[in-house]
């Protein structure tokens, strides 16, 4: 989710398994307009997009940045994406075995910064932001989470800003077993406040 069209509501990106992304604008109680707007055609580079995370790492007023893994553990940076345009590419991190394991990503302000930070949960549990993610490289690494057996049953991880303190820091966490859970006010070393949005379905 971000916003590439620029109207102040955010749109949904969406990478299919043929390797065309298709982007979705103003997403809303209306439901999506399945038109969309075709990003790329079906090809074998997108295919191997494994974890894509929009936010605010160049652009000074909305979301408009993505970062992507790929399968081979390269991290990209595009900046002013919008409708019909990936924008530029800025390769943070050539292809490496590291990255491979980068199971989710997300980003948001847990800084407080004016530019976002990357969020990341490894294939061990372990959780680290990346503060000041820019064009240039990975921000400073913060360490949330050690190696953990818990957070390996993290299936799900996205940010918004749900709190209403005008940042985007509140983390959402859905669990394998169908828990969905939110930390609020969420900081650059520190999860925020617990809170259970949806109980265990098992």
């Amino acid at each position: 989710m971000g916003d590439f069209t620029g109207s102040n509501q955010f749109d949904l990106l969406v990478r299919w398994v043929d390797g065309e992304v298709t982007l979705y604008g103003d997403v809303g109680s209306k439901g999506l307009n399945w038109a969309g707007t075709q990003m790329i055609k079906p090809n074998d580079l997108w295919k191997n997009a494994t974890q894509i995370a929009a936010g605010r790492f160049a652009a000074s007023q909305y979301v408009t940045d993505l970062v992507v893994r790929w399968v081979d553990g390269e991290l990209t940076l595009y900046t002013n994406v919008s409708a019909g345009t990936f924008g530029q590419e800025h390769q943070l991190k050539p292809k490496n075995d590291t990255w491979r394991d980068a199971t989710l990503l997300t980003a948001g302000e847990f800084s407080g910064n004016q530019k976002w930070d990357l969020m990341v949960r490894w294939t061990d549990g372990e959780l680290d932001n990346y503060v000041g993610t820019t064009t240039s490289g990975l921000g400073g690494e913060h360490r949330i989470l050690d190696p953990n057996g818990l957070w390996k049953h993290d299936g799900a991880m996205t940010t918004g800003d749900f709190t209403g303190n005008g940042r985007t820091d509140d983390l959402v966490i859905r669990w394998s077993d169908g828990e969905t859970t939110m930390y609020t006010d969420t900081l650059a070393h520190q999860l925020g406040t617990e809170h259970m949005l949806v109980a265990p379905t098992s």
